[in-house]
């Protein structure tokens, strides 16, 4: 009798183990930024491969509208995107993309805009084939453009957790403040990350987390977490013109030490309590296509 209720708890806690895999939905990360060119994509792949050397699944969808730059990036040509899978040629399986170190990445751009133009019946068959991609990532980000346009504010809106990236310079600072605001302004429940990048030190980068966040609480009545940041670094600049992730080519480097401790700081216990507000990817495109519809910018 005592062996045979062993079994039965064995094959219990199987159904368990078996039933919380089916039901988690992956933790879904918008990334963007006020201003083009301050390596908001190199660091998307730099901590997506962080990421996946902690354990974690990582599927990057490259959602930058006008200018797909992970592919030219990682020095990988796709054979598909997210408009084979809209026309209907190729499932959500097929578009992706092995990149190193174990992360995948799907070519998307404008394809994630087409979604407007399908009808509810299309939708629904292009919404289930995304759900799949709960089973197979357990962190989902979403690399964006860059700007405040009516474009990446709704990729934003539809996302509760978002890291913004900027680097020291005044412009770059003074648009990602300015696209905070125009988010908050339309949705108070999207939670902004600051990443601070091509600092020329550790006192710079923190003057300017310090004040993002004291001026965001003080103006705009929101919080902002300082995710960590990034120093400037020639080995960066290197392995970006020789298309390979510098955390990969360069892992002892400081600036791969520091997205390393952005990435734990990302995963610690204080933050995953924020993913339970997600509703995996599944969940992201329903509030993408709700501003799409019925909102205007």
């Amino acid at each position: 009798m005592d062996q045979a209720e062993k079994l039965r708890q064995i094959v219990q806690d199987l159904k368990q183990k078996r039933n919380a895999r089916e039901t988690r939905k992956a933790r879904i990360i918008t990334v963007t930024s006020g201003k083009g060119g301050v390596g908001k994509t190199s660091f998307s792949i730099n901590c997506g491969i962080a990421l996946n050397n902690m354990g974690y699944r990582v599927l990057i969808i490259d959602a930058d509208f006008g200018l797909a730059n992970i592919d030219v990036m990682l020095g990988i040509i796709p054979e598909y995107s997210l408009f084979h899978v809209i026309d209907g040629k190729k499932s959500i399986e097929d578009v992706i993309t092995d990149g190193p170190c174990g992360i995948k990445f799907i070519s998307g751009g404008s394809g994630i805009w087409e979604l407007i133009n399908l009808s509810s019946h299309e939708l629904e068959t292009i919404i289930r084939q995304f759900e799949g991609l709960d089973n197979i990532a357990d962190i989902i980000l979403i690399d964006t453009g860059a700007g405040v346009s009516e474009k990446i504010l709704r990729m934003v809106l539809a996302s509760n957790e978002v890291i913004i990236v900027t680097t020291p310079e005044p412009t770059a600072i003074t648009d990602a403040y300015a696209l905070v605001k125009s988010s908050l302004a339309m949705n108070r429940n999207v939670a902004f990350r600051l990443v601070v990048n091509r600092a020329e030190n550790r006192q710079e980068a923190k003057i300017i987390m310090d004040n993002f966040v004291r001026v965001s609480a003080k103006f705009l009545n929101t919080k902002i977490d300082p995710l960590g940041y990034i120093l400037y670094d020639d080995l960066i600049v290197k392995s970006t013109k020789q298309q390979k992730p510098f955390i990969i080519e360069h892992p002892k480097s400081h600036a791969a030490k520091q997205l390393n401790d952005i990435a734990y700081v990302l995963t610690s216990t204080s933050f995953e309590s924020n993913s339970s507000k997600h509703s995996g990817i599944k969940g992201y495109i329903f509030h993408m296509m709700n501003f799409l519809r019925t909102r205007k910018i």
